[in-house]
């Protein structure tokens, strides 16, 4: 097992007890005898090695659950794991996962509400159909599959609850459901999205409706600050082209050591430089 895959099988056994694991599979019949598949490494399969898992052959899956995990199993054997059994059983861990987590939120909820009202992470994940589903969740053709789907969900972490959940075509992008996700911020909401959803109009937005957000830059975003001693015209007036200093963020965290952060106040985004941002 690579070390990559080593943390990942710590992280649940972190989460879960093997106890835990161990009566949940039994509970949930998914494990009614020993076999060469541990529930555990189960579970981190599925959970850390699925972002293609739909697309590959049961060949493929073996392999790569051998060089992976250390276990061989046959292409037969694995497909008769997926079963309702093993269904109930990640259904279970995954609705123990959320309670928990929700337990934890609540009894801290008074520290993590001092500076924002709600907490809302939105993610998509996207997978194929079969092909007669193509008239109403079409896909993106050649080599691709001709129709997939995507859920686009929206989760408010301090009380534990889903916001929406929406089902789209697999060819519409993050950025689609910008208009979607610009109607529910309210003032004092943290928004947190990958670069998927990245516009730089979105976050106006999130600031003029005095919420905030964590987002990372996308490579080609322009980054400025203001000239601390900008020229002027013989008049006073500041030249417009010497108002903002473009900076090299890559050139700027070169210093930095590994887990160090900088924080610079007053950043200005894009070319515009309309979005302001800390």
């Amino acid at each position: 097992m690579n070390n990559k895959l080593k943390k990942s099988v710590k992280t649940i056994k972190e989460i879960f007890s093997s106890e835990y694991i161990e009566k949940t599979s039994k509970k949930t019949k998914f494990v009614q005898r020993k076999g060469k598949l541990s529930p555990e490494d189960f579970l981190a399969f599925n959970i850390f090695s699925s972002q293609d898992m739909c697309e590959k052959s049961l060949s493929n899956l073996c392999s790569r659950l051998d060089s992976q995990f250390d276990v061989s199993v046959s292409p037969q054997a694995l497909n008769k794991r997926y079963n309702n059994y093993s269904v109930d059983f990640m259904r279970e861990v995954f609705n123990d996962m959320l309670t928990k987590q929700n337990t934890i939120l609540e009894r801290n909820r008074e520290n993590l509400g001092l500076n924002f009202n709600r907490i809302i992470l939105n993610d998509a994940t996207s997978f194929a159909l079969p092909k007669e589903f193509i008239e109403e969740f079409k896909g993106s053709g050649g080599s691709a599959p001709s129709s997939t789907i995507k859920i686009q969900l929206q989760y408010e972490l301090l009380s534990g609850s889903f916001m929406c959940c929406d089902i789209r075509e697999g060819t519409d992008n993050d950025a689609t459901y910008l208009n979607t996700m610009s109607e529910y911020i309210e003032p004092g909401d943290l928004k947190l999205a990958d670069l998927g959803y990245y516009k730089a109009s979105y976050l106006k937005e999130i600031d003029r409706k005095k919420a905030f957000y964590i987002s990372k830059l996308k490579s080609d975003t322009r980054i400025y600050i203001r000239n601390p001693n900008p020229d002027k015209h013989k008049n006073g007036n500041i030249k417009k082209s010497t108002k903002y200093i473009k900076i090299d963020i890559q050139e700027l965290v070169k210093p930095l050591s590994e887990g160090e952060t900088m924080e610079i106040k007053d950043v200005y985004i894009g070319q515009k430089k309309t979005s302001k941002a800390d």
